[in-house]
């Protein structure tokens, strides 16, 4: 685009203008990281000021978010996930790729690190092993085009069968489906899952991750999944990106035998 020197529309106007018409038209894509600073004031020939002020603009309209050291970025619609039916829903569990492909995202995952930890007394207490335990974790990042919006770490009982081979496939499905198609856990059904959610500053690794200040307080989802004859085998810790996810609860109409709850479980 090229900007009216001329115009009554001040030009910082004008290039918030011109940014949002090409936000609305998909150019720039929800997730979508947008060029910087710099690069604006290189395409408008503007000063930083002049793109500064459009950034604002941009800001107060919510189009757009801003991560520390990332850049700007398209905001998406914020993503809504009903707790019962989503989260704790046991004869119908979707995780969380499941549930954000079921809303049409495109979304990424990113494999950190996987190996065997010792773990916490919460983790030990949760998966019910003893500390000394060596346990299989694997952290990964949730990705809605350019944006990371979570960030995962995931504890597997050493009960649990979990070759190399399904590692290699966490980048490409989700974790439910790796455990739910392998012949050797085919025997094993969900029977229970405990959940909490909170809210808690992150460490110094998860914020360079998700591109949030340190010690930023964010969402998080706490998870113990019991299978067969209640053996607890899979803990999950969900960090959240509030800029863009929320949780939402529905009521409806199930027996109070078999309507599920929220319980309170620290798995820190």
């Amino acid at each position: 685009m090229t900007i009216n020197r001329e115009s009554y529309i001040p030009l910082y106007k004008q290039i918030a203008q011109d940014l949002q018409q090409k936000i609305e038209k998909n150019i720039f894509e929800p997730g979508q990281r947008l060029p910087s600073e710099h690069e604006l004031t290189e395409e408008y020939q503007v000063s930083r000021l002049t793109v500064r002020k459009s950034i604002k603009l941009l800001l107060e309209e919510d189009l757009i978010i801003i991560q520390q050291g990332k850049g700007m970025y398209v905001k998406f619609p914020i993503i809504q996930t009903d707790i019962m039916n989503d989260v704790l829903d046991v004869q119908n569990f979707r995780g969380f790729y499941e549930t954000l492909t079921g809303q049409g995202l495109n979304v990424k995952i990113k494999l950190v690190k996987y190996g065997e930890e010792k773990i916490s007394k919460n983790i030990a207490e949760a998966l019910e092993c003893s500390m000394d335990t060596k346990i299989r974790t694997i952290y990964r990042i949730f990705y809605l085009k350019d944006m990371p919006i979570a960030f995962n770490i995931t504890y597997l009982s050493p009960e649990l069968v979990f070759t190399e081979e399904m590692i290699e496939e966490v980048e490409d499905k989700p974790l439910s489906t790796l455990l739910k198609t392998s012949k050797d856990n085919s025997q094993l059904g969900l029977e229970e899952i405990r959940c909490s959610i909170g809210v808690r500053p992150v460490s110094n690794e998860i914020a360079n991750r998700l591109n949030v200040p340190n010690n930023h307080p964010l969402m998080t989802l706490s998870r113990v999944f019991y299978y067969k004859d209640a053996s607890p085998l899979v803990a999950g810790l969900m960090y959240l990106n509030t800029d863009c996810y929320q949780f939402t609860i529905r009521s409806n109409s199930k027996d109070n035998n078999d309507k599920p709850t929220l319980e309170m479980l620290s798995i820190y």
